[in-house]
């Protein structure tokens, strides 16, 4: 596996499109980032790390349940 600016110069040396080298560089910048910001907003300890992932299936199963309501009440 390539890293970022290795991927970039390869692209670049294989003649690829400028649309292609420019996702590669958002990709080069973005991943890291989004790893960076999970790993300081994500806790290390389990306990708050169980209760975080617990928080975010209610939030979604909450969010099911309206959208679920909502054809409901769209469809009578």
């Amino acid at each position: 596996m390539l890293g970022g600016s290795a991927a970039v110069c390869a692209l670049t040396f294989a003649g690829a499109p400028w649309w292609v080298v420019a996702i590669a560089v958002v990709r080069a910048i973005v991943t890291p980032g989004i790893i960076l910001l999970v790993h300081a907003v994500v806790p290390d300890d389990s306990e708050h790390k169980r209760d975080l992932w617990l928080a975010w299936i209610r939030f979604w199963n909450r969010r099911a349940q309206r959208k679920r309501r909502q054809t409901d009440r769209n469809r009578q």
